[in-house]
C-alpha cells in the first residue's frame, strides 16, 4: 500500500514538472494559450490580444471632455431626513409585528420522556 501512494505521488510531481515544463516553451503562451502555443493556433502576431492591451503598447489616454455631467436629481438634506424618518418608522412598526406574531405563535413545549 505505501509502495502504490509513492507512485502516485511521484506521478503527480512529473505531472507538474511536465506542466510547467510546458508553460515555457515560448513566448506566445501569454497570447494564445497553453494548447495554442503548443499546436500553433491562436490570433496572428499583429492582431491584438488582451496581454498586448496590458504591456504598455496603448499609449492613448483618455478624453477627459467624455466625463458625464454630474447629476440634478440628488434629493435634498431636509428630503434625505424625512426618507430616514419614514424608513425608521417602518423599521419599528415591522419589529412590532414580529414580535406579536412570535408572541401569538409560540413553539410547542416539547413533551417530557415517557417512563418505562
Amino acid at each position: 500500500m505505501a509502495k502504490s501512494r509513492a507512485g502516485k505521488g511521484f506521478m503527480a510531481i512529473g505531472g507538474l514538472a511536465a506542466l510547467l515544463a510546458l508553460g515555457g516553451c515560448g513566448d506566445r503562451v501569454l497570447d494564445t494559450g497553453l494548447v495554442g502555443s503548443v499546436f500553433g493556433g491562436g490570433p496572428p502576431p499583429d492582431a491584438p490580444t488582451p496581454i498586448r492591451g496590458m504591456s504598455g503598447e496603448n499609449k492613448t489616454f483618455p478624453n477627459l471632455a467624455t466625463v458625464p455631467p454630474r447629476p440634478t436629481d440628488v434629493p435634498s438634506l431636509e428630503q434625505r431626513q424625512k426618507d430616514m424618518t419614514a424608513l425608521e418608522q417602518e423599521r419599528a412598526q415591522a419589529r412590532a409585528a414580529a414580535k406579536e406574531l412570535e408572541e401569538k405563535y409560540k413553539p410547542v413545549p416539547v413533551p417530557p420522556k415517557p417512563k418505562g
